[in-house]
């Protein structure tokens, strides 16, 4: 039968018109993400929002995962964005490093407090975001970059910026190893920004009602959405910052490397989400939230966010 296209349409916005709550006061049940009560500061807290944890949570669990043939998205995709470094990356880091040398007009450079090869900075990136008493807040790797260049080197480099992102993945790489430790259940400053960027990470919002959490909670963790492979949250933070080589934002400049805020923005871009400013205190907190999502597990850094192995295909 050939239904006119109008009644089409009616037929359509009485099935819409349905499926939303009927008054006001029921919009508020779905202002979350399920499974919020759930998150906890530990990588070990993924068993309950996947049955894949006993799989990547450590070396051994990857390396036994794979001789018995289980896939990526069983091994929440840590098979090569955690366990295999990224030799390509190498030149972004060399860049980094650069900058982290260069001098001011005084013949200053953040090697000048830092030490030479980022000596004092070894290990710290496993510990950050962190609570600065001096500023006052709690601050990511990025913005103490842009403090430190703003206010000792008279440099212009904030966290959205090539010079920032760069430095930052050099800094990241001296941490390579290291077991990420946040403290957000101690009462305070770190406690507090944890539970409002786990609020934010389950909140909806934009164009399509989503949350991060939409898409990094099963059922859709795991699966294909156009051509992405979202992991479920915990661990992803001991990966960043991350060479995500073919993939760049429009107008980027930063060799393809992806803070975790850059990463956080992207993703809110994609699921047409108002993004955020990278360094700001919602962005910040966010972070917090990640990070300590990823306590109890090494860093490794670099890796690449795609598997570009071509072994398969032998």
């Amino acid at each position: 039968m050939n239904i006119p296209r109008k009644l089409k349409l009616l037929a359509f916005g009485a099935c819409l018109a349905a499926a939303l709550p009927a008054s006001a006061e029921e919009y508020p049940k779905f202002d979350y993400m399920p499974g919020k009560e759930l998150a906890i500061p530990h990588v070990s807290g993924d068993a309950k929002f996947s049955n894949t944890y006993q799989y990547w949570k450590d070396e051994k669990a990857l390396e036994d995962a794979k001789k018995s043939g289980k896939m990526s998205h069983e091994m929440n995709y840590k098979d090569f964005r955690w366990a295999v470094k990224s030799f390509d990356a190498e030149g972004a880091i060399d860049i980094g490093r650069g900058y982290y040398n260069e001098k001011n007009a005084k013949g200053q450079s953040c090697a000048s407090c830092h030490g030479a090869e980022g000596k004092k900075l070894k290990g710290i990136y496993a510990n950050y975001p962190a609570y600065n008493k001096r500023l006052k807040r709690v601050v990511t790797v990025p913005t103490q970059i842009k403090t430190c260049a703003t206010e000792r080197l008279g440099f212009d480099w904030k966290e959205n910026t090539r010079q920032n992102t760069l430095i930052d993945f050099f800094v990241g790489s001296l941490s390579d190893g290291k077991v990420v430790k946040i403290d957000a259940t101690s009462p305070g400053p770190i406690k507090a920004s944890y539970e409002r960027g786990r609020d934010l990470f389950f909140k909806r919002g934009g164009h399509f009602n989503f949350a991060c959490a939409s898409c990094h909670t099963p059922p859709a963790a795991g699966k294909y959405l156009r051509g992405q492979r979202p992991t479920t949250f915990f661990g992803d933070a001991a990966q960043y910052p991350i060479y995500h080589f073919p993939y760049a934002l429009p107008g980027d400049d930063f060799e393809y490397v992806f803070t975790l805020q850059h990463q956080i923005k992207s993703c809110q871009i994609l699921s047409r989400i108002y993004p955020g400013e990278e360094g700001s205190p919602a962005m910040t907190d966010i972070e917090v939230f990640l990070k300590a999502s990823a306590n109890g597990y090494k860093m490794s850094v670099p890796v690449a966010e795609y598997n570009m192995d071509t072994s398969y295909l032998d």
